[in-house]
């Protein structure tokens, strides 16, 4: 056996070890034989009070994770009958079943999608999250919008509104997991303008896309996008109006006739809409679907609630080197961004012998967990041989709740830049007040002084 096939085995085991440590097991379960992790997932109907429980299979091939040809084999099934209350009535339990059914292969070409971004590395913790996270998000846009399907059927003049000359005005507002490949936001603003669509997208995470232009052209434009691969992408909330022709839709039209991005703030799609008496179609962006006299999306507000839940838990740890800098923190990155969370690693001189690395890690608790355990078992540097190893010499400095009036306002994507990666002793202390308050810039001053 080769050192390549060695190593490769080596870094197989380390993965089935964090799964037998991250999951009990009724949750997740491995056939060593067959390189085989099973994940036990339940798919559930929240108004119905009914899950239907899936069993996710991840089959590493030879050479995995270091081959790139070797990509992890996805498939899902449906595995027992579905569970629930007593109560829970048969055509409920039978319509779930369906609709799980119907939605698996999105379930699987996410998992994928999520397997071929991590080729050439551990990619097990990656599609197992994103597997979580589709149930979280995309299924329950599923269950929604089939909750509905069949008074949408049976009354479809109603919902899409048509007239003598089959004119209708139609807006859209498409949410995504994020917008940041420059292919697609060329697609976007290219197919926008074939379809005489116009309107705003927001790029970064969530990606928002609100569209405006005659109903048919919407419809258009939104299944050509859906065609696209995406992590998640939904329609959110649409308008329609009559119309008695021509003339009259282009005057009641109230965004611009060609698109636009606006960069990734929130913000300004909030102020955008806002400006064209759209407030209640971008409150469907937070699934928030009627208006109420407390609900606001003035801008300043929407940036700071935006920042804020983001920011609700964080660990501040220290790295004592990183051989393979570029490839580190690569990895720690996607490893953030797969779990949802956000990412700062900042370093500083100060003349000492090595720079002092400091990492923060931020979002809610179980996902800040989940990225720290997933660091502590993977081989995220590389030893003095050159050879991927497991990180033996971070310590976590503190971890907890943040406080969040100091922390809505920090900007952690403009912070997080590799060419902004040395800044002084001072400079960091200032993000970290900022981030954590008193106690982590105690910490880090801390370690300062240990030095």
């Amino acid at each position: 056996m080769s050192a390549e096939e060695d190593e490769a085995n080596e870094r197989r085991w380390a993965e089935i070890e964090f799964v037998r440590s991250a999951y009990g097991e009724d949750e997740a379960w491995v056939d060593e034989k067959e390189q085989t992790i099973y994940r036990r997932l339940l798919l559930v109907s929240a108004p119905d009070d009914i899950g239907i429980p899936v069993l996710l299979s991840l089959t590493m091939p030879d050479g995995y994770p270091i081959d790139e040809g070797a990509i992890l084999v996805i498939d899902a099934r449906v595995s027992d009958d579905a569970v629930g209350t007593s109560s829970s009535s048969y055509t409920a339990k039978h319509h779930l079943r369906k609709v799980v059914m119907d939605s698996l292969p999105s379930m699987i070409e996410a998992c994928r999608s999520s397997a071929l971004e991590y080729v050439g590395s551990e990619s097990i913790f990656a599609v197992l999250s994103r597997a979580d996270e589709w149930i979280s998000t995309d299924f329950v846009d599923i269950v929604e919008s089939s909750s509905h399907i069949n008074t949408d059927e049976a009354d479809e003049v109603g919902t899409k509104p048509q007239c003598d000359n089959g004119l209708v005005l139609g807006r859209r507002l498409i949410h995504s997991h994020h917008i940041i490949a420059q292919s697609k936001r060329k697609a976007i603003v290219e197919l926008a303008q074939q379809h005489s669509i116009g309107g705003y997208f927001k790029i970064g995470w969530p990606g928002i896309i609100v569209i405006e232009g005659e109903e048919r052209d919407c419809m258009a434009y939104v299944d050509e996008i859906r065609s696209m691969r995406w992590q998640h992408l939904v329609v959110r909330g649409e308008e329609q109006q009559e119309v008695s022709d021509r003339e009259e839709l282009e005057q009641l039209r109230v965004l611009p006739n060609k698109m636009h991005e606006l960069g990734d703030d929130m913000s300004c799609v909030a102020e955008r809409c806002k400006e064209a008496g759209l407030e209640e179609l971008f409150l469907t962006s937070m699934k928030i679907y009627s208006k109420k006299e407390s609900a606001s999306i003035d801008a300043s507000n929407q940036k700071e609630n935006t920042k804020s839940s983001s920011y609700s838990y964080g660990a501040l740890c220290h790295v004592d080197h990183m051989r393979d800098g570029k490839g580190y923190r690569k990895w720690l990155r996607k490893a953030s961004a797969a779990s949802g969370c956000v990412l700062l690693v900042k370093a500083c001189d100060n003349n000492a012998k090595k720079p002092l690395i400091v990492v923060s890690i931020l979002g809610e608790e179980s996902d800040v967990k989940r990225v720290l355990k997933r660091w502590r078992t993977s081989r995220v540097d590389v030893d003095s041989a050159g050879k991927p190893c497991l990180e033996r010499m971070m310590t976590v400095l503190i971890e907890g709740k943040l406080s969040q009036p100091q922390n809505k306002n920090v900007e952690m994507d403009s912070l997080d830049q590799e060419d902004q990666l040395v800044v002084s002793d001072q400079t960091i202390c200032n993000i970290l007040e900022a981030i954590g308050g008193s106690k982590w810039k105690n910490e880090f001053e801390s370690l300062l002084h240990m030095r």
